[in-house]
């Protein structure tokens, strides 16, 4: 079989499915070859359904769980998102077919390298990367309508939170106590509104280990 076809039924067999999901995003799936984003030794596990493992303790999300990320972000055409690490660039290539900009925040020069050079060759013009601690966020570039950390996380330094605008969401996989679970925070005028979404298994990314400055 083709990588097309390959691509075409890993998006009928684990995207499709999901419920809720709209067939806008699922077209969008199907558009990008997913194996297209991925380092030559991972390759041919570009359409299986689990996380692929990377270097220093980073992975490659199940494409089921990146189709979850991008319905619960619901992204407008007119609005713009952080992403905070990036790993393969697949995630910020869906994101640019529904959002107006893209920006992504990577640390490994390694990931960082592969991200832009999948955006390039997919000939996706919408994403701006910049090499900086993933736990920063982009303040300069701020607010955002939306902020996903691409891994999971044990608390969120108040400084990213700040990154959102007034009504702006931000989707990151929580860790407590051992156990991952997505969730979205909205940010209110005084207050900050969760929503659990779904739980998975995610490690934690090392720049938000242990940074008690906000917690849940």
């Amino acid at each position: 079989m083709t990588s097309k076809t390959h691509n075409s039924n890993m998006v009928n067999g684990q995207i499709k499915p999901i419920n809720g999901i709209s067939e806008r995003i699922v077209s969008i799936f199907h558009s990008l070859d997913r194996s297209s984003f991925m380092p030559k030794e991972l390759i041919d596990n570009s359409f299986t359904e689990k996380n692929l493992a990377l270097p220093n303790n980073r992975v490659i999300l199940r494409p089921s769980i990146i189709a979850k990320i991008v319905m619960h972000i619901d992204l407008k055409e007119n609005e713009n998102v952080l992403i905070l690490g990036s790993t393969n660039g697949y995630l910020a290539a869906i994101l640019s077919l529904l959002a107006e900009t893209v920006i992504v925040i990577e640390e490994d020069d390694d990931l960082m390298r592969i991200s832009e050079e999948n955006i390039k060759k997919n000939e996706i013009n919408n994403v701006i990367f910049f090499k900086k601690n993933i736990s920063e966020g982009c303040a300069e570039q701020s607010p955002f309508n939306a902020i996903i950390i691409e891994g999971a996380v044990e608390s969120l330094p108040q400084t990213i939170l700040d990154q959102l605008e007034l009504g702006g969401r931000l989707l990151t996989i929580l860790s407590e106590n051992g156990i991952c679970s997505a969730k979205l925070f909205t940010r209110k005028e005084s207050m900050l509104q969760t929503k659990p979404l779904f739980p998975c298994s995610v490690p934690v990314l090392s720049s938000f280990k242990q940074k008690n400055i906000f917690s849940f």
